[in-house]
C-alpha cells in the first residue's frame, strides 16, 4: 500500500496495487462505488417532486388504460333482442368450437333422459292392505251385532267417512248376505295388494283410478264393483319416489357425452341481415370474427387495475435499482413515461376500432427503443411487464402475452450489439415471424382451421415485425433529437469517418486523428472483454480530442517540424492553452450536436488530472511548489464515471506513454500498461467509474492484445540492386 496526492485537492488516499496475486475479484476500486450528487437543498427537494410527480402520472395513466376498456359505444348497438343495424358479411371461412350451439346440443340431451324412480316399496303396500283389512273386519264386527240399522249406520259413518260412499251402499255394507260380503272383501283386498304390487308414481295415480273399475272381478254386480272401487280407491298411494340424484347424474353424464359441436360459416356467408333480430348464435359468430367485442364483465376493471398496479410497482423498482440514471434526468423519464403510455393507447385502441388487426400491432418496437435507452437487462424486464399488460388488453388469453413477451426478447438480445443496420431488419423479421407462429398456433387452437385465416394471421405477424422496425427508426431520431438519448443507430452514423468533424480533424490535426484511430482501437477491444458497450466506447474515443483541431500546432503529434510553440509561452499560458481543448472540444461537439453520452468522453477522459509539463516549468521558475497554484494546471473534469469513459482515459493515457517510450519488448511494453493504470488508480480518477480490478486486468489484457500487434517483429529484407 502507498500514499498518492489527488489533484487538485491535495487529499491523501491509500492505493491497492493492480497486481496483487489473488486478489482480483469484482470489489471496485472504491467504496463508495456511486457518488452523491451535491445539490442544494431546494434543488433537492424540486428534483423529489419531479419524480414523484412522474412516476404518479406514469401509474395512473397506465392503470386507467389497462383497467378501463374504452367504449365507443358500437359494442351498445349490437344486444340480443335488438335489429341489426348493418348487413354483416363473413370476411373469411371459419370453423369454430360454437359455445352456443354445443349448450343447446347439451341442453336436449339432458332432456331426453328420463326422470329415474325408485323401486316400489313393498312396507307401503303391506301398509296399505293391512289398513283395508282392518277397516273390513271392523265393518264386519259392526254387522254381527244386534244393533238397531240406524245405530249400525250411524256408527259406520266414521268409519267409511274417507271413502265417499252413498247412503245406498253404506246400507249395502250392513245388509249383504254373509257370501256377498266374503266376495266384496275378498275383492277388495285382492284388487288393493295387486295394484300396490306395481310402481305407483305421483303423476300416474289418476291414471291408474280410471283403470280401476277394470280390473275388478265379473263376479260382482255392477253395484258391488263400484262399493269395491271406493272401499280401495282412498289408499292407492305412490310407492315409488323420484330419486333426484339418480336423475341429475344420468342427465349430467348425457351433457358431457356431446361433444364440442363446430360451427362452419362460408365466406361471404351473411352472418346476420340488417333489421333481423340479434339472438346469442350470431353474437357469437361476430365475436369469433372480432367484428364486436364481448361484454365486459363487471369485475374486469377491478382485476384489470390490479394487475396494472402491480406492475407500474415492478417498473418503477426496476428503474430505481437498474436505471438510477433515469430518476435524474426528467427528459428520460419523459421519453419513458410517453412510450408505455402511446404503446399501451394504442394497444387498447386497436382493440376496440379494429380487433381485427390486433396480431399485427408493432409490440417489438417498444423492446427496441427501451433496449436503445435503458439496456439490455432493464429492457428485458419492463418489456414482460409491457406484454402482460398487452395480453390482457387483447382479450385475456395467453398467446398474445406470449407472442409479445417472446418478439421483445428476441428482438432485445439480437440488438445487444447493434453494429450494422441488417442487425436491426434481422431483428424484425425474427419478431414478425415469432408473432406470426403464435398466431397460426393461436387461431388453431381456436378451432378455425382455415387456410386462408392461418395465412391472414401470419401476415399480420409479419407486418407487426415491418412496423417495428419502421417505428423504431422514427423513435431514434426522435429519442435522438427531443430527449437527449444516444442510439445504436446514432452511434453508427458517427462512427462513420464520413461524418463533418471527422473529416475535418484529419485535415487540420492528422496526427490527433491517428491518436484518436489507435485509442479507439484500444477502447473498443477493452470494452468487449469486460461487458461495456463497445460501439459507444470507441465512438467516444474517436471524438475526445476534436477540441484539438483548433489550435492543432500546440500538441505535439501535429508538430511535423520540430518547433514547439510551449517553449515561448509563459507556464501558465501554455497550461491554459492545452486545457482549453477541453472546452473547444465541447464547443464542437454542441454546434455538431452530439449526444450527451459521446460529449462525456470529451469532458471526463482527462478527469482532474494536472499537465505536469507547464507545472514543473512554474515549479523551477518560481524555486517554491507552494508559490504555484496547482489548480491552474489541472483540468475541471469532472472524473469518469461510467466504464466507458474510464476506458477511454486508460487508453488514451496508455498510447500516448507508449508513442513516447517506443518500448523494445513485451516486458518492457507491460510497464508502461502498470505505471499509466498505477498513476490513474493513485490520483483517484477511477473513483466515480463502476469497474472493478477484475475490469481493470480485462483492460489491461485488451491493450496488451493490441499494443503488442503494433509491435511485433518483423523480417529484415536485403536490399537488392538494380540493373
Amino acid at each position: 500500500m502507498s500514499e498518492t496526492i489527488d489533484p487538485p485537492t491535495g487529499n491523501a488516499r491509500r492505493v491497492i496495487p493492480l497486481q496483487a496475486e489473488g486478489h482480483l475479484s469484482n470489489t471496485p476500486i472504491h467504496p463508495t462505488r456511486f457518488h452523491v450528487i451535491r445539490t442544494i437543498p431546494w434543488r433537492r427537494v424540486l428534483w423529489t417532486i419531479g419524480w414523484v410527480s412522474w412516476s404518479l402520472t406514469l401509474g395512473i395513466l397506465i392503470i386507467v388504460l389497462v383497467a378501463w376498456p374504452i367504449d365507443d359505444g358500437a359494442s351498445q348497438a349490437w344486444q340480443i333482442g335488438q335489429a341489426a343495424p348493418q348487413t354483416i358479411f363473413a370476411p373469411y371461412e371459419l370453423h369454430y368450437p360454437s359455445a352456443i350451439l354445443t349448450e343447446r346440443a347439451r341442453e336436449a340431451a339432458a332432456a331426453q333422459v328420463a326422470p329415474i324412480y325408485t323401486s316400489p316399496d313393498s312396507r307401503i303396500a303391506r301398509q296399505q292392505v293391512e289398513k283395508l283389512r282392518q277397516i273390513l273386519e271392523a265393518i264386519g264386527q259392526l254387522r254381527e251385532e244386534t244393533l238397531p240399522l240406524e245405530e249400525k249406520a250411524r256408527r259406520l259413518e266414521p268409519m267409511v267417512r274417507e271413502h265417499s260412499l252413498s247412503p245406498a251402499q253404506r246400507l249395502r255394507l250392513l245388509t249383504a248376505d254373509s257370501s256377498r260380503w266374503e266376495l266384496i272383501t275378498s275383492e277388495a283386498l285382492r284388487l288393493l295388494d295387486q295394484i300396490m304390487r306395481e310402481p305407483i308414481r305421483e303423476d300416474e295415480i289418476s291414471a291408474m283410478l280410471r283403470e280401476l273399475p277394470r280390473q275388478v272381478t265379473a263376479r260382482l254386480t255392477e253395484e258391488e264393483a263400484s262399493l269395491v272401487v271406493r272401499l280401495v280407491t282412498p289408499l292407492i298411494v305412490p310407492n315409488s319416489v323420484l330419486d333426484a340424484e339418480a336423475t341429475e347424474a344420468a342427465r349430467r353424464r348425457a351433457r358431457e357425452a356431446v361433444p364440442l359441436q363446430i360451427r362452419h360459416i362460408r365466406a361471404g356467408e351473411a352472418i346476420i341481415r340488417q333489421g333481423d333480430i340479434l339472438d346469442a348464435l350470431t353474437l357469437e359468430a361476430l365475436q369469433q370474427y372480432g367484428l364486436i367485442a364481448p361484454a365486459t364483465p363487471r369485475h374486469l376493471p377491478i382485476a384489470r387495475g390490479t394487475i396494472a398496479g402491480l406492475g407500474v410497482i415492478g417498473l418503477l423498482i426496476v428503474l430505481h435499482r437498474l436505471v438510477p440514471e433515469v430518476q435524474e434526468r426528467p427528459r428520460r423519464m419523459l421519453a419513458l413515461l410517453g412510450l408505455f403510455s402511446l404503446f399501451t393507447l394504442s394497444a387498447r385502441l386497436v382493440t376496440v376500432f379494429a380487433p381485427e388487426w390486433i396480431w399485427a400491432f408493432p409490440t417489438a418496437a417498444l423492446g427496441m427503443l427501451m433496449a436503445a435507452g435503458l439496456g439490455t437487462v432493464p429492457a428485458l424486464l419492463l418489456s414482460a411487464i409491457w406484454s402482460l399488460w398487452f395480453g390482457w388488453i387483447a382479450d385475456r388469453t395467453p398467446a398474445f402475452f406470449a407472442a409479445s413477451l417472446l418478439a421483445n426478447w428476441l428482438t432485445i438480445l439480437m440488438l445487444h450489439r447493434l453494429e450494422r443496420f441488417q442487425t436491426l431488419l434481422a431483428a424484425g423479421w425474427g419478431a414478425g415471424t415469432v408473432t406470426g407462429l403464435i398466431g397460426i398456433a393461436a387461431t388453431v387452437e381456436s378451432g378455425s382451421l382455415s387456410l386462408l385465416g392461418m395465412l391472414i394471421t401470419g401476415g399480420m405477424g409479419l407486418l407487426a415485425g415491418a412496423l417495428s422496425v419502421t417505428i423504431t427508426l422514427i423513435g431514434f431520431i426522435m429519442l435522438g433529437t427531443l430527449f437527449d438519448v444516444t442510439t445504436p443507430l446514432h452511434l453508427l452514423e458517427l462512427a462513420r469517418p464520413t461524418h463533418p468533424l471527422l473529416q475535418q480533424l484529419m485535415l487540420r490535426a492528422p496526427g490527433t486523428y491517428h491518436h484518436t484511430l489507435m485509442v479507439a482501437n484500444l477502447a473498443e477491444q477493452a470494452a468487449l472483454r469486460i461487458g461495456a458497450d463497445p460501439l459507444l466506447a470507441r465512438v467516444g474515443a474517436l471524438y475526445h480530442d476534436i477540441g484539438k483541431m483548433v489550435r492543432p500546432y500546440l500538441f505535439v503529434e501535429n508538430q511535423t517540424n520540430g518547433d514547439n510553440p510551449h517553449e515561448q509561452m509563459d507556464p501558465y499560458a501554455s497550461a491554459q492553452a492545452i486545457l482549453r481543448h477541453v472546452e473547444d472540444g465541447l464547443a464542437l461537439a454542441r454546434r455538431h450536436r452530439l449526444p450527451r453520452r459521446v460529449r462525456a468522453f470529451i469532458q471526463e477522459h482527462h478527469g482532474t488530472l494536472c499537465v505536469t509539463i507547464p507545472y514543473h516549468r512554474a515549479v523551477q521558475e518560481a524555486g517554491d511548489p507552494e508559490k504555484v497554484d496547482r489548480a491552474a494546471f489541472c483540468y475541471r473534469g469532472p472524473r469518469p464515471r461510467s466504464k466507458e469513459t474510464a476506458i477511454v482515459m486508460l487508453a488514451d493515457g496508455c498510447e500516448a506513454a507508449i508513442r513516447a517510450a517506443r518500448p523494445k519488448d513485451p516486458r518492457e511494453l507491460a510497464q508502461i500498461l502498470e505505471r499509466v493504470f498505477q498513476e490513474r488508480i493513485q490520483s483517484g480518477q477511477l473513483d466515480e467509474a463502476p469497474l472493478t480490478m477484475q475490469d481493470l486486468q480485462g483492460i489491461r489484457e485488451g491493450f496488451l492484445q493490441v499494443f503488442q500487434g503494433m509491435f511485433h517483429p518483423r523480417l529484415m529484407y536485403p536490399e537488392t540492386s538494380s540493373h
